[in-house]
């Protein structure tokens, strides 16, 4: 297995000594895989199922490998997307070598509405716009799933900055304002150090 292409500070690692057990599974183990992904849907697949997929792997001690890649690779699931939805890291120095704790449902949900109410566009406007009014849940889903993964100094960055652009004192146009904030979650979001774990599955 070839890390070379990637920075091994990124990549989530099992520890050298058990390397050679973690890179095969027994056949418990694989049926405990099929059994957890057929609980879920890998079209579909959210952030928090991500979470609980990832949560129940730990618990039953399977560390991320090449073979439980191919496990759930064979239950139509990327392993990877599994590890970036759920916010997958090395952790802060192998306590905890799943990342932080996952994001409340009442953070995401504050993030997706305010996102929502700054980025979708107004019924009334021309035609114009429905091709943006198709994409902007996509768009609203994807920053939200970003935004909650951010470290706090950056977090607050981006919601003092959501809020300050919906309040009543925003002189913008909304077009502007729609402008402006995708340029500024652009720049804030693809600063990987603004986050907390930025990992991929070995």
């Amino acid at each position: 297995m070839s890390i070379s292409s990637v920075s091994s500070s990124q990549v989530y690692q099992p520890q050298t000594s058990s390397a050679s057990k973690s890179s095969s599974l027994s056949t418990d183990q694989q049926a405990f895989i099929a059994d957890l992904l057929s609980q879920y849907d890998s079209e579909s697949l959210s952030a928090s199922d991500a979470q609980e997929i990832v949560k129940a792997l730990q618990e039953a001690g399977i560390e991320p490998s090449k073979a439980m890649e191919s496990t759930m690779a064979a239950s139509g699931f990327d392993a990877k997307e599994i590890g970036d939805l759920a916010g997958v890291g090395k952790g802060d120095g192998g306590g905890r070598p799943m990342g932080p704790p996952p994001p409340k449902k009442e953070e995401m949900s504050s993030v997706s509405d305010l996102l929502e109410s700054l980025l979708s566009s107004d019924e009334e406007e021309d035609d114009t716009t429905t091709s943006t009014t198709s994409s902007s849940f996509d768009t609203v889903l994807d920053y939200t799933s970003k935004i909650v993964s951010l470290k706090d100094n950056a977090k607050t960055e981006v919601m003092d900055l959501l809020n300050k652009y919906n309040s009543e004192n925003n002189t913008l146009s909304k077009e502007d304002t729609q402008k402006f904030i995708v340029n500024s979650l652009s720049q804030i979001l693809k600063e990987s150090d603004n986050y907390n774990t930025m990992s991929f599955y070995a």
